[in-house]
Parts: structure tokens; sequence; C-alpha cells
């Protein structure tokens, strides 16, 4: 009998954990275009400064290094963000009081709905209790909207490609059900073995629970499109392979002709990975462009 790690032609097992939103699913600027953003504007009354909002919520959520990052401390960041921006001080608009959001966030609870409402019966705030609602309001439209998020291209054919070969699961910090409606509509969860919400607690658990030492960390590999992912990998002691924002059809590309491959025979070196992970870190800016200093 050989060990649990090995399949029957007697090479070594792994498991590959999948990132959700904005790696295999393209849900993140959906629901931030759609939902999370106007939301918030409308619930603040931002009027015609909203889509200075919007830009700053964009590079916070988006397009910088704190890309993927809980509800509640995004919101921080893109209201820190615009209280500070040029155009909302030369409007004389007072800013967001944001103390109460502060203390919340700093708090080390979970970041969630029912964190905030916990929170809430101990902390009154009337500007939190605004935020709970809006929270919600985002979670049931967009339930009620029925959307079907597209997945990436690539995607689909990397499940396939791994099915038999890898034990897979889904590593995220989306709801399960929600997890289940996004993939399940496209018929994904015929090819992963495990699903792996945020009931099951941060990524790094999440990795734990399901590869439950049964694999050597090195044949455990994260796939990610935020540097969150790449935390969580480092944390636990696995290997990452990125998908980078912007270029998510050629970063499955490459990962279907060139790293599974490499990876499953024991030869993604950490070289190779290394050159991905660096590319990947220098897409993702951590200071805004309008507040650079200038040259």
């Amino acid at each position: 009998m050989g060990s649990e790690t090995e399949t029957e032609g007697g090479a070594l097992r792994t498991f590959v954990g999948l990132d959700s939103d904005g790696c295999v699913v393209d849900t993140m600027a959906a629901k931030q275009h759609r939902f999370l953003q106007p939301m918030l504007a409308e619930m603040l009354g931002l009027g015609a400064l909203r889509e200075v909002y919007f830009q700053c919520a964009d590079f916070v959520n988006l397009y910088s290094e704190t890309r993927g990052i809980t509800r509640f401390r995004a919101v921080l960041l893109s209201l820190q963000l615009f209280n500070r921006h040029p155009q909302v001080r030369a409007a004389g608009f007072p800013g967001v009081p944001l103390g109460d959001l502060e203390a919340f966030v700093a708090s080390g609870v979970p970041q969630s709905s029912e964190a905030l409402e916990a929170w809430l019966r101990e902390h009154p705030s009337a500007f939190l209790e605004r935020l709970l609602q809006w929270s919600l309001a985002v979670n049931a439209a967009i339930l009620k909207s029925g959307t079907v998020f597209p997945v990436y291209q690539g995607a689909r054919e990397a499940l396939q490609k791994m099915r038999g070969r890898s034990e897979t699961g889904i590593v995220s910090q989306s709801p399960e059900r929600v997890l289940r409606q996004d993939w399940g509509s496209h018929g994904l969860l015929a090819f992963v073995d495990h699903v792996a919400g945020q009931e099951m607690g941060d990524k790094v658990a999440q990795l734990t629970c399901l590869t439950a030492g049964r694999y050597p960390r090195e044949r455990v590999l994260m796939i990610g499109d935020a540097p969150g992912d790449l935390r969580a990998a480092r944390a636990f002691g696995c290997r990452f392979y990125p998908i980078l924002p912007g270029h998510e059809e050629a970063s499955w590309a490459r990962f279907n002709g060139e790293i599974y491959d490499l990876f499953a025979g024991g030869e993604y070196t950490p070289e190779l990975e290394r050159a991905c992970i660096d590319v990947f870190v220098s897409a993702l800016p951590s200071v805004a462009p309008w507040e650079e200093p200038a040259k």
C-alpha cells in the first residue's frame, strides 16, 4: 500500500486550492460597480462626488495591494482615500466620519455582517447601523438579481485538467451558499472535491482543514488573484500561483500549458514561483496615482 499522498501509479498526489472571486469567477468588478459602490454612495449622499468615491473604491478593491480584502475594511480604506482626495477637499466636502468604523475594523473581530451586528449591541453607532443595513441590502440585491457571473476563459479547462490528478478545493472568504451558486451555475462543482467558505475560517484555516496533514506543504498549491491569497499561502507554507488582474485569461493559459504539469511533477521551482510572484506584486501598487509625490 502506498501513502495517502500517492496515486495508484506511485506518483505523489497534490492538492490545489482555488480562490473564487476574481480568480475563477469574474465577480469582483461587477459586484463593485453594480451593487457595492453605487449603493454606498447613495447611502452616504455623495451626490456629485460619487465618481470620486468610485475611483477610490476601485483602487482599493481592484487595482492595488489591498485587492480582495474584507468588505468593511475595504469601505474604511476607500472612504479614507475619499476624504483626503484633492477633489473632495476642493469641493469643501466635510468628509465622512470614520471613527466608529475604524474601531470596528481594528477590533480584530471577524469582518462580517453578523459580527458587525453583534458589535453594535455593545458599541451603538448610527453610522455603523447604516453600514450594516447597506451590507445586508447589498447581499439581498445580489441574490435577488440572479446574476450569473462569467467564468474566466481557461479556468474550466484547468479544473478539468486537474480532475483525477489533484485533490481540489475552493478556498474563499465568500459565504459557502454564494460559492455554490456562482460555481454551480456553470456546472463547476463537479470538478472540485471541497467547498470552503468564510464559515470555515480564514484561508489558512481552510487550507489546514482541507489538507488535514495529508500532503507535504510543497505538494499544496494555492491559486489566487489577490495579495491576501499570497499571504495565506505563505502563512500555511504552501506554493502559490497568481492569476494576474487584467490578464486572467493569459494567466490561466500559462497554468494549463506549463505551470500545472510542472507542479504536479514536482518541478515548479522556487525560482519560477518567485518570478511569477514578482510580476504579480509589481502589478498591484500600494499608493494611489493621485497621492504619489510629485517627481
